[in-house]
């Protein structure tokens, strides 16, 4: 899902030298809480594409998916204005 968040597991692990260059940005730009769109728009890559590195990142243990917030819960407007930001970044 476009607003699921997403942060690094370990703000101080090391990230492996291996990483194609998509994945080691997303990782650094994950050290603060991102939506996937922000991610995706910030990168200017497809959706598919960000979802599938992110999920790579996840299995490798590097990047922690958050739980998806459902129902009116009082933080669903700051996952709705982090889709916004990365929406705004992709026509910018």
């Amino acid at each position: 899902m476009v607003q699921t968040l997403v942060s690094v597991a370990d703000a101080d692990g090391a990230v492996p030298a291996t990483l194609p260059p998509e994945a080691e940005r997303i990782h650094e730009m994950c050290h603060e809480t991102r939506s996937v769109a922000e991610i995706s728009a910030e990168l200017k890559i497809p959706l598919g594409v960000t979802q599938v590195l992110i999920s790579d990142l996840a299995d490798q243990g590097l990047i922690y998916i958050h739980p998806t917030i459902t129902g009116h819960s009082p933080s669903e407007n700051q996952v709705l204005e982090r889709a916004l930001r990365g929406l705004e970044r992709l026509f910018q």
